[in-house]
């Protein structure tokens, strides 16, 4: 290939606006092309670009375990070490692209996904001591040493009657303040209460290794429902403490908790079943089920964490259509249904994109129409999530 004619940083440039597949294939064409989109500069300037062209063209990311039986041979279950990455398109719903990524240690199908963090996620099982930060869109992966929680575990071999008594450790949360970190904060079960009732374990990428946090909440946290992350803090829903919910928060800069001083009553005051929390556009939403007219109204939290705004409704009851003849067989819009969707994404046309624990699809619901429609659907996802590409790999 004949040398460029342009200046060097005008290249660069052109570079930092190509979609990561084809920046990968550049690499291999000259030495110095490699040099420079291999640098922790050309990353991050592209990372910035990336987080800019989402806002105009978002995506979502479905991982996914993919089906035992598809592709074998002689009709014997694929391994339990093949993870699917689908990106769609969140306003023409396309799938862009798919790969399979195959990890080297199994999960026992015990797979959990966490959020997304500048286009990684973090891969891990309860039942093996597996655990990876994977980048989807160049394939790289990381295996981590195993937390203290999955090594005691493993130890125990426990029954699966445990493993339900131990929900609350299968969310873990993905993070960036100066450096990227893992946290995961899980309810103990020690019979002596000077030991807490919970802890926190924080992974140190620089150092390879996992520590606990010395000052932890002093409510158990809600354990089936997962964390989020927005302005700077992980949040968590707390079990009933006195006839009321609390959030709990970690500020990821100063790794102190604290509670927040008020939430909305109308969430304080439910069944932790009926609730939701999610993050929209960086800010933390929660959202609850009514359980006579099965309305689910959201609620924003504003920046000075003192008060919340409402701002969607959902009513599935109103809707033609149940979508219960795709696939899963699942009823999205059931009356005796108490568990909230969870609200994945905000389209420009103002449609909303929903996920939901018990299904296996993902839909679009139009609030001005009260009509719903199938985004994608996959037989063992795990976790839909907002997603941008990056080259991030350098962690």
């Amino acid at each position: 290939m004949a040398p460029s004619s342009l200046p060097n940083d005008v290249v660069e440039e052109i570079f930092l606006r190509l979609p990561v597949k084809a920046i990968i294939q550049l690499k291999s064409l000259s030495k110095k092309w490699r040099s420079t989109i291999e640098s922790r500069s050309f990353e991050e300037r592209h990372l910035k670009i990336a987080k800019r062209s989402h806002v105009d063209f978002p995506k979502v990311m479905v991982i996914s375990e993919e089906y035992p039986l598809k592709g074998s041979k002689d009709n014997l279950p694929r391994p339990d070490t093949d993870i699917g990455f689908s990106t769609i398109c969140l306003e023409s719903d396309t799938v862009l692209s798919s790969t399979l990524i195959t990890f080297p240690q199994g999960f026992h199908h015990w797979i959990y996904a966490s959020e997304g963090c500048d286009g990684l996620f973090c891969i891990h099982s309860l039942k093996t001591e597996a655990i990876y930060v994977v980048n989807p869109a160049t394939q790289w992966f990381r295996q981590l040493p195993p937390a203290r929680f999955q090594i005691l575990m493993h130890k125990l071999n426990p029954t699966p009657e445990t493993w339900i008594a131990f929900k609350s450790v299968c969310f873990i949360s993905f993070v960036k303040a100066s450096d990227y970190k893992l946290v995961w904060l899980y309810n103990t079960h020690a019979s002596n209460p000077n030991e807490g009732v919970n802890k926190c374990e924080v992974f140190d990428f620089m150092s390879n290794a996992w520590r606990y946090l010395a000052c932890t909440p002093s409510y158990r946290i809600y354990n089936n429902q997962a964390p989020s992350f927005a302005n700077g803090s992980i949040y968590w829903f707390t079990e009933p403490y006195k006839g009321e919910i609390k959030v709990v928060a970690l500020d990821i800069h100063t790794e102190t908790f604290r509670v927040l001083p008020k939430i909305n009553p109308t969430i304080a005051s439910s069944d932790p079943d009926h609730i939701d929390m999610c993050t929209l556009n960086n800010g933390l939403c929660m959202s609850k089920r009514e359980g006579d007219t099965m309305i689910q109204n959201i609620w924003r939290l504003k920046s000075s964490e003192d008060s919340w705004e409402k701002i969607y409704t959902i009513d599935l009851l109103s809707c033609s259509s149940s979508l219960s003849e795709f696939g899963d067989g699942f009823n999205w819009t059931e009356k005796d249904l108490v568990e909230p969707s969870t609200l994945v994404a905000i389209c420009k046309n103002k449609k909303m994109l929903l996920s939901h624990r018990y299904a296996r699809n993902m839909i679009k619901y139009d609030p001005q129409t009260k009509s719903l429609s199938l985004v994608f659907e996959r037989p063992l996802c795990r976790r839909y999530v907002s997603y941008f590409q990056s080259l991030i790999s350098h962690i």
